[in-house]
């Protein structure tokens, strides 16, 4: 028997301006950041307890708003927050994040880290 039937609200392609970053340089300015974010639901519950809808608003303006976040050394500590608000903001049984920093080192298109997380394994 395979996986569960689900269904997914997927933001692609989100660019934000945050400061970030460790090296010495990163500390000056903001530099872009890109995500990609999905929330997956069982098709059960998304139809029946949630009503065939969930709204993603304030995940969106919470995102939006990371651009005015103070500066953040690491990565890590950006995608934990974001998956939080995930799980805090909506009823998602999982969520996959990939952060991205597209400017980082010339030699690539970005470097970063890719999530995938169910609710029941998170914890702040």
């Amino acid at each position: 028997m395979g996986e569960p039937s689900s269904v997914s609200i997927v933001m692609r392609d989100i660019e934000l301006s945050v400061r970030i970053g460790e090296h010495a340089w990163e500390k000056h300015d903001a530099q872009r950041l890109r995500l990609d974010l999905t929330l997956r639901f069982g098709l059960r519950d998304y139809n029946e307890r949630h009503g065939g809808y969930v709204n993603y608003d304030p995940l969106r303006a919470f995102v939006e708003a990371m651009e005015d976040r103070p500066h953040t050394e690491r990565i890590e500590t950006l995608a934990r927050d974001i998956i939080a608000a995930c799980f805090e903001l909506t009823p998602a049984e999982r969520v996959e994040l990939t952060i991205m920093k597209p400017d980082i080192f010339p030699e690539m298109k970005g470097v970063g880290l890719r999530y995938d997380v169910a609710r029941a394994d998170f914890s702040t």
